[in-house]
C-alpha cells in the first residue's frame, strides 16, 4: 500500500520525473522492479478505491493495511455498497481478516447470483494458502520437524508476515508462506521472495517457502539461489497433484 501510495502521487505529476505521461513512467518502475506493467495496477486500484472511500484511512502515516484486502472490499462495494460500508471499519481497525472479507464476498456474490470479475490472482492465492493449510493440518509429518507439531494461521499484526505458525509445546519452531500460481517468474521476484523468507529465519529456527508445482523450473531455481546466496534455514517446497493424483507437499532437493 506503501509502493501504491507513492506510486500514484507520482503517476499525478511525471514531468517532475522527467516524463511527459504518466504511462511512461509507469513503464519505467515496471522496468526497474522487473515486472509486467500489469502487476502495478494492483496497488493504483487499491490507492483509488480508498481515496474515493476511505481517505481518512489513507492519510494515516505507516498504517498497515493489506492490499489484496483493500481489493476485496472493493469488490464487495460493487456488490453492495452496504455491506462494503458496514464490514470496512472492521477491516481496517484489525478486526476483520483479508480472509473473512474473501467468505463475505462469495456470501453477497452468491446472495445476488453474479460473479465479479477481475483479482483472479488474489482470488488463486486465498485458494491455494487454504489448501495448503488442510493438508498440512492433516498431514504433519511431512513437514519433517517431528512429533506434535501444531499448525496455526499466523496473528495479522506480526512483525514479519507469513501465513502460518508451527509450533511445538506452544514455541513458535518455523514460519510458513505461500506463494500462488503466476505468469511469470521474473528472478527479480524469486529473490525477493527468498529475501523475505531469509527475514523470517531471524526470530525462529526456519523458514518454510511453499510454491505450487506449476511454477516448474522455477523451483529448482529457488533452491539453486538460496545456496548460491548461502541462505541458511530457509527451505523451499512444492505443493499440488499431477495426473488428478492427491496433492503432494515435498521439499526440493531433498
Amino acid at each position: 500500500m506503501a509502493f501504491g501510495k507513492g506510486l500514484s502521487a507520482a503517476l499525478n505529476n511525471p514531468k517532475r520525473y522527467g516524463f511527459t505521461e504518466a504511462n511512461q513512467l509507469l513503464a519505467h518502475v515496471a522496468h526497474l522492479r522487473g515486472v509486467e506493467v500489469a502487476s502495478l495496477r494492483n496497488p493504483l486500484a487499491a490507492i483509488k478505491w480508498m481515496k474515493e472511500n476511505a481517505p481518512e484511512i489513507l492519510a494515516i502515516e505507516n498504517t498497515k493495511i493489506s492490499m489484496t484486502g483493500v481489493l476485496t472490499l472493493s469488490q464487495i462495494y460493487t456488490v453492495s455498497r452496504a455491506l462494503a460500508a458496514e464490514l470496512s471499519p472492521q477491516f481496517f481497525s484489525g478486526s476483520m481478516s483479508r480472509r473473512q472479507l474473501e467468505i463475505a464476498l462469495r456470501r453477497a456474490e452468491a446472495e445476488q447470483g453474479r460473479r465479479i470479475a477481475g483479482h483472479d490472482r488474489m482470488k488463486r492465492a486465498v485458494g491455494f494458502e487454504e489448501e495448503v493449510f488442510q493438508y498440512l493440518c492433516e498431514n504433519p509429518a511431512d513437514l519433517g520437524l517431528g512429533a506434535e507439531v501444531e499448525i496455526a494461521r499466523t496473528k495479522r499484526d506480526s512483525l514479519i508476515p507469513s501465513d502460518f505458525s508451527l509450533m511445538q509445546n506452544g514455541i513458535v519452531v518455523a514460519l510458513v508462506e505461500c506463494k500462488s500460481h503466476r505468469k511469470t517468474l521474473h528472478r527479480r521476484y524469486l529473490v525477493e521472495t527468498l529475501a523475505m523468507a531469509a527475514l523470517r529465519v531471524s526470530n525462529h529456527t526456519n523458514s518454510i517457502l511453499v510454491v505450487p508445482t506449476s511454477w516448474g523450473q522455477s523451483i529448482q531455481e529457488l533452491f539453486d539461489l538460496c545456496c548460491d546466496l548461502r541462505i541458511s534455514n530457509v527451505r523451499v517446497a512444492s505443493f499440488g497433484s499431477t495426473d488428478d493424483r492427491d496433492p503432494k507437499f515435498s521439499y526440493e532437493n531433498e
